[in-house]
């Protein structure tokens, strides 16, 4: 059986790359003393200008960047301020001493210094008109303005050296090629009550960067040599060394310190880095539960068994960054982590540049490429149609062994990036089920290879902050559960125009959402199988006549005979239910066995209750940009 740790060791550092003015070949850069000299816009020098301050100016993406001694700001382009030499009374007075050439541009304020702001005409480019106004000799000044952000970096002294988490062009790369992971932190910085599994090496656990956000076993008593919660671990306060078979989860190896780092080194304390789901404080991030699986290569024998370890003792995320040889039995643990306990899991794609790795193929694991601080992928980042989601894994500042830090690249260390992620999420909404977290991933990411799924970066890059927004946004009742819309970005159902069609449409007294759900005169019905016994918990949901490979939901709720689910889309706040995505087969089918005792009513499905039932699914072909359709409502009584 063939295994690799998911870290490259002799991988270029991001400045062996070509050097100087050229390497950052996603933009155009420029140097200027208030003066722009790229010919290709034929810009006239900037004159009369009131200070003398040198600042560079680069184009990306279709916006421009200014970089000055305190970082990069992007470039206001619609609003530039001016101050008008003595004798130009005001905007009117300018125009009809400089002719026709600034009629498009429109008073947006003015204040008491004489300072008035222009908004300039969409199509025109700021730094351009900058230039033209400071050419009329009629200013004493005019300047474009920049988009700031607020003061609230952790305090970690290298920070700045996270490129992945906040990219400034610290590393000559691109400005904002990150995951945003600052403007997440204003959303949510994580909370102990999530716990990452992290499936490597070994932690050092008592490194300065670590310790607080270190998982402790609650049913553990330490060091009295018994199972005290009966797991079959004696005395598993941290988690536990597989490899080894004891409780001493710190490993030879730097690899596991690191990815656990990457996820949750405690952010704001002062010393080291930030971790994505580190907290902002001492203490207060989301927990590490240590799991070594081999101290120098990850062994097969034993990953099942780690795996099973963390979804029966509390993660809701697992990370690997690591590859085995396929196996039953890991297919089995893994099935079974994320199937019956719901737990995310993902996995480095491989550091081959050839096909992706197992696990992370696996179809219960979210595969993991990596990107560079160009947001390009390198080319020994594992490509192919199992990639999901991106994320940053070039030269990535990290702890290590021996209390200290150091860099290192490989896709070993972009899937923590994504679990960490996935625990700011879990933090967000507690009752996130791995399916939709996994959906919001995609909808969330930033497109940066070819438009749409591509298999080198997947869905695009992961962005952190708008993940979490998303989240938060789509709460719409604010109950903690991302709501049966999520899957996809239509509205079909959106009575309420806020872009979203969900259980929050219908404001009382109304509780009725009428819909067109099969619009274009196609539409999926829904149907069950089996008993419907309570007692025998025999019941199958489908779905039939569904668009092929699309995501779906089915959605519940109580019986009410004025206003059955019918063919519009029943809203019952509170008492109305969804259950996770499932995807259509090849043949328009989907399928989802439903669990009677532990629906989510108080106490399960009873027997004599009567619900109905709806399945709501993407298809774009029939229904047109809004993109959803909902099947014939079924009406299910459920027998003693």
């Amino acid at each position: 059986m063939g295994y690799t740790w998911m870290s490259v060791l002799s991988l270029p550092k991001a400045g062996s790359a070509p050097s100087g003015p050229h390497r950052g070949h996603h933009s155009e850069r420029i140097h200027m003393s208030y003066r722009l000299l790229p010919s290709a816009l034929c810009l006239l020098a900037l004159a009369g200008t009131a200070s003398s301050q040198s600042h560079e100016y680069r184009r990306q993406g279709g916006r421009w960047l200014r970089t000055e001694a305190s970082g990069t700001f992007e470039v206001d382009p619609r609003v530039v301020s001016v101050r008008f030499t003595a004798g130009v009374a005001d905007l009117a007075a300018f125009r009809a001493a400089v002719g026709s050439d600034f009629e498009r541009l429109d008073l947006v304020r003015a204040n008491h210094l004489g300072i008035v702001d222009l908004r300039i005409v969409e199509g025109r480019d700021v730094l351009e008109t900058v230039a033209a106004l400071r050419a009329t000799g009629l200013v004493d000044y005019a300047e474009e303005n920049t988009l700031g952000r607020w003061v609230a970096d952790p305090n970690d002294p290298q920070f700045s050296d996270q490129w992945g988490l906040k990219n400034t062009g610290q590393t000559g790369g691109d400005f904002d090629a990150d995951i945003d992971a600052d403007l997440a932190w204003d959303l949510g910085t994580g909370l102990p009550s999530v716990v990452v599994g992290i499936l490597d090496s070994g932690t050092e656990i008592s490194h300065e960067d670590l310790s607080a956000n270190v998982w402790i076993n609650p049913g553990e008593i330490p060091n009295n040599g018994v199972d005290d919660e009966g797991n079959g671990f004696v005395d598993d306060i941290f988690g536990w060394d597989f490899g080894n078979g004891n409780n001493s989860v710190p490993g030879p190896f730097w690899h596991g310190t690191s990815v656990a780092g990457v996820v949750g080194a405690t952010t704001n304390n002062g010393v080291g880095i930030a971790g994505v789901a580190g907290g902002f404080g001492n203490g207060d991030g989301c927990r590490l539960m240590c799991l070594g699986v081999g101290d120098n290569a990850p062994s097969g024998a034993i990953l099942d068994d780690a795996i099973l370890y963390a979804a029966d003792n509390g993660a809701g995320v697992i990370t690997m960054s690591l590859t085995v040889g396929q196996s039953n039995s890991i297919d089995n643990a893994l099935d079974y982590a994320w199937d019956t306990v719901g737990v995310f899991t993902d996995c480095a794609a491989g550091n081959s540049g050839g096909s992706v790795g197992y696990p992370a193929r696996h179809d219960r694991v979210v595969a993991v490429p990596a990107t560079d601080d160009e947001d390009d992928r390198p080319s020994w980042s594992s490509q192919g149609p199992e990639n999901w989601v991106a994320a940053p894994g070039v030269d990535i500042r990290m702890p290590t062994t021996g209390n200290g830090y150091h860099y290192s690249s490989g896709t070993s260390f972009a899937a923590p990036h994504v679990a960490g992620v996935a625990a700011l999420l879990l933090s967000a909404l507690p009752a996130l089920d791995n399916d939709s977290l996994k959906e919001i991933l995609k909808l969330t990411a930033d497109d940066i290879g070819s438009p749409g799924f591509d298999n080198q970066t997947g869905w695009g890059r992961l962005n952190a902050h708008t993940a979490v927004q998303h989240a938060l946004d789509n709460d719409c009742n604010q109950n903690g559960v991302y709501d049966p819309d999520d899957i996809a970005n239509g509205t079909s159902a959106d009575t309420n125009a806020n872009g979203i069609p969900d259980e929050c449409e219908c404001p009382p007294p109304s509780n009725y959402c009428q819909t067109a759900p099969n619009s274009a005169g196609a539409g999926a019905v829904i149907s069950s199988l089996g008993s419907q016994s309570v007692p025998d918990n025999d019941v199958t949901l489908a779905a039939t006549g569904c668009p092929p490979g699309q995501p779906g939901i089915f959605y519940y709720g109580p019986h009410a005979v004025q206003l059955p689910f019918g063919n519009g889309f029943r809203c019952i706040g509170d008492t109305a239910h969804r259950l996770p995505v499932v995807y259509i087969d090849g043949l328009g089918l989907a399928l989802f066995d439903f669990d009677l005792p532990s629906a989510p009513n108080p106490g399960g499905i009873q027997p004599g209750d009567v619900w109905h039932f709806q399945f709501w699914y993407r298809d774009p072909q029939s229904s047109g940009p809004s993109t959803f359709n909902l099947s014939d409502g079924r009406t299910i009584p459920f027998c003693p």
